[in-house]
């Protein structure tokens, strides 16, 4: 089920770079509709803005809620070719030069960790309390990562490092399923 829309409207006045990463956040957001728009098993949130009591905020690109935890997906356009070396460091090729990138993955982890942070700030209204004494917490709850790389751009990766959170747009819906049956 989609719970939340992408808002284009929010998004219309930007810069190019702007431009190419909503570009591929609505790319995404159309794979996930695709899919999960009837499943009563799957919530996405499209375009999310959280912010905990401290008002620390990050902008998620699409947040997945199942049964069983959480999975944050971060859109990256890249239209020509993205490099991650052994120690798992970001460059894409742009303007026929290599530049480092923060790491998508990073990103999203501490999209990952605010979201965790808000869940046990609102634990009490969230939760019930285990054997009417303690309160549950989400320290526990299963939240994983996937970086979406636009369809049209190409990942370099080492052979012996495995990177699972990192994948083409268009494989996003299978690695959901994957999490899911987990």
């Amino acid at each position: 089920m989609i719970s939340k829309e992408r808002n284009a409207d929010e998004h219309s006045d930007e810069d190019k770079f702007s431009k190419a990463g909503a570009k591929a956040e609505e790319q995404m957001a159309f794979y996930l509709r695709r899919v999960f728009v009837d499943s009563d098993d799957i919530r996405v949130f499209n375009d999310l803005r959280l912010t905990d009591d401290s008002g620390d905020a990050a902008q998620m690109d699409h947040l997945i809620l199942h049964r069983y935890g959480f999975i944050v997906v971060e859109s990256k356009s890249v239209s020509s070719e993205l490099l991650v070396n052994q120690q798992r460091e970001f460059s894409r090729l742009w303007n026929k030069r290599w530049e480092g990138m923060r790491s998508p993955i990073q990103q999203a982890k501490a999209q990952m960790d605010l979201l965790r942070r808000i869940l046990n700030q609102n634990a009490k209204n969230l939760l019930t309390k285990m054997l009417g004494l303690v309160q549950a917490r989400f320290g526990n709850c299963p939240m994983e990562v996937i970086v979406a790389i636009s369809d049209h751009g190409q990942i370099d990766r080492p052979r012996n490092v495995d990177i699972p959170e990192l994948v083409k747009a268009d494989q996003v819906v299978d690695r959901v399923r994957e999490i899911y049956k987990r």
